[in-house]
């Protein structure tokens, strides 16, 4: 499932720890996507593969 710019996720991060943030970029596509999250919680931008995405979030 392709995501998009804006768009709020809940993923893993780095550490396999689940986090939840908003989509800053989106580049790529399938297997080799990746996304830049900006974490909701420490501010901080965490690139990440669409594999480490759980679901988007309202």
């Amino acid at each position: 499932m392709p995501y998009n710019k804006g768009q709020r996720v809940e993923y893993r991060d780095e550490e396999n720890r689940m986090q939840e943030g908003q989509i800053q970029r989106a580049e790529g596509s399938g297997d080799k996507a990746k996304y830049a999250i900006k974490n909701e919680q420490t501010q901080r931008v965490d690139q990440v593969t669409e594999r480490q995405i759980q679901r988007p979030l309202q």
